[in-house]
């Protein structure tokens, strides 16, 4: 995930505004700018002061809208949620100090306040970035949301061995912390009674302001747990809060009746829906039709079947919206693990494996690709290093000495991507190895591959961007920011001279195009080395039901679809 933002020229937005308006064309959004469904009896949430001083007016409250969504929500706990179903739920539920327009269209990825009463003032050296919180904030159990709360979120990151935790390793006193656990972090000073929040970095770090608006940052109380909060979850600062959550079964959103949206000047919603219900499918043919008849309003997460996408799109054609968020889908290969310690083994893969064939799996709905970097970065660059070749293969990995290697190739057990995998195994099994394939269920699978102890060989992975700069994507390949537990960096690569220069990028205020042209570069070099196969950048298509009204619909660039802004016809 990504950061950037402030007062005087916020660094995260106007380095990417090249990016933004790449994004533009890219960007499917149209640009529109469980039970019962009552109400709470308490402080309505658009309860708001004389009209001066009033945001916007929230419309089209209605009762309810459900999702039928898949089963890959990972967590429901701020702090260790790392997927887009995960965020997706918890965007309008837990509100971090900075966030994202909730608007289509390039003009998503722009930074505004949230928590916080304006973007950072940013010192001149750009190590030290200063804010305040908004007076009157209270967490939906009602009690008040304090400075000294955003101080032991982070540390929490760090106890919880967060997937997170590595955005804020750059704060002084940050890595020690992660070493002693105890003692705190002297980087973050806080003052409750004038809710000041000062942070100091021991270097520059482009993408801080987009850090500060990732979930890992979302304030939760200062006595949450230290450990996974899912099935309890915590109290929430945005619109909605969860009431209940049964894994593989419901999620529940209902209004928080302490919000109030005047406070935050238009730059967060107060909710359309009374409640939101999010109905956990085992398939994206069960999701679709719940979807055409109304059961639920959205296919949350899953993509039309492609035997069905011709005959929705001649039916139903007005209930779609197409788009293409910047996303990577690959093959890891674990660097640490035989035969993916040797190189040749994962250059191999990279010559074996079909692209084009990758895209037909996928129902061609797809780019291929090689590169890390997604279009519409300007940073990514096409190269073709690895156009296919078996016979290379065959040969590189009888040179290995790994010939007839015992090879397991991990998935989710989701349909639409177990052909990957699939067919994975049988070019392995054709380039030397004796491979098959291992599935675990989709809300166990990022975190069972994440952890060291599993030592998983190969296998599928995605990628969609946190926030819009070439650090969200080389994050998943930093050596530093490997963890025993909840780790993204699933090849376990870990390079000296590719950290430094990640490391030296990372410190650049603004993409420039030199800097464009450097992460390009980089790109080129770590795919020499093949920590990963990537294959395919994909498009994807939001479905809704006959009653949904799309003259409301919103589908950031980061969080895509905005539950809290939808409209229904009444």
């Amino acid at each position: 995930m990504e950061l950037t933002a402030f007062r005087r020229r916020t660094i995260a937005v106007a380095a990417a505004l090249p990016f933004v308006v790449a994004l533009a064309a890219a960007c499917g959004g149209s640009g529109h700018a469980t039970t019962s469904g009552a109400k709470p009896t308490t402080t309505p949430t658009t309860t708001a002061p004389p009209a001066s001083t009033t945001g916007a007016e929230p419309a089209h409250e209605f009762p309810d809208f459900r999702v039928a969504m898949d089963e890959a929500t990972d967590y429901l706990d701020p702090g260790l949620s790392d997927t887009t179903e995960g965020w997706g739920v918890m965007w309008n539920v837990y509100l971090p100090l900075l966030g994202y327009e909730h608007v289509s269209g390039p003009g998503g990825a722009k930074l505004v306040p949230y928590l916080a009463t304006s973007l950072p003032e940013i010192s001149r050296d750009h190590r030290t970035y200063r804010l305040t919180l908004r007076k009157g904030l209270r967490y939906s159990n009602g009690n008040r949301v304090k400075a000294s709360d955003f101080k032991k979120t982070i540390e929490r990151d760090f106890l919880l061995d967060s997937a997170g935790a590595g955005f804020f390793r750059d704060i002084v006193g940050a890595k020690g912390f992660a070493k002693r656990q105890k003692g705190g972090i002297r980087g973050i000073v806080v003052d409750d009674p004038t809710r000041t929040i000062i942070i100091h970095l021991v270097a520059p770090q482009g993408d801080f302001e987009n850090v500060l608006a990732s979930e890992f940052a979302a304030p939760v109380p200062a006595n949450a747990p230290a450990a996974d909060t899912s099935l309890h979850p915590l109290p929430s600062t945005g619109p909605y809060k969860i009431t209940s959550y049964r894994p593989k079964s419901r999620i529940v959103e209902e209004r928080n009746p302490y919000f109030q949206a005047w406070r935050f000047h238009g730059n967060v919603p107060a909710g359309n829906p009374d409640r939101v219900t999010w109905d956990i499918v085992p398939t994206a043919a069960v999701a679709l039709r719940r979807v055409v008849s109304g059961q639920d309003d959205w296919m949350g997460y899953y993509q039309i079947p492609t035997d069905r996408l011709p005959e929705i799109e001649r039916k139903y054609r007005s209930r779609l919206e197409p788009f293409t968020p910047p996303n990577l889908t690959y093959f890891f290969m674990n660097t640490r693990v035989p035969p993916f310690n040797s190189v040749k083994v994962r250059r191999a893969v990279n010559y074996a494996i079909s692209r084009r064939w990758l895209k037909r799996l996928a129902g061609g709905l797809a780019h291929t690709t090689e590169n890390i970097l997604p279009p519409p970065y300007l940073s990514s660059q096409p190269h073709s290093l690895y156009r296919h070749n078996l016979r290379k293969a065959i040969r590189l990995v009888r040179e290995s000495g790994y010939r007839r290697k015992r090879v397991f190739v991990w998935n989710h057990d989701v349909a639409a991507d177990l052909p990957f995998t699939e067919y994975l195994v049988s070019v392995l099994n054709r380039i030397g190895f004796r491979a098959s394939q291992k599935l675990v269920t989709a809300s166990s699978y990022w975190t069972t591959i994440g952890a060291r102890k599993t030592r998983a060989q190969i296998g599928f992975a995605d990628w969609v961007q946190d926030f819009p700069n070439p650090l969200d994507w080389f994050g998943l390949l930093d050596g530093r920011a490997i963890t025993p537990t909840h780790n993204s960096n699933y090849a376990n690569f870990d390079v000296g001279w590719v950290n430094r220069e990640i490391d030296a990028l990372t410190r650049q205020p603004k993409l420039t195009p030199e800097v464009d042209r450097s992460w390009a570069t980089l790109d080129r070099k770590v795919m020499r080395l093949a920590p990963w196969a990537p294959f395919l950048d994909q498009e994807a298509t939001d479905f809704f039901s006959a009653r949904v009204v799309l003259g409301c619909y919103v589908n950031n660039v980061l969080y895509e679809f905005d539950y809290a802004s939808i409209c229904v016809k009444k």
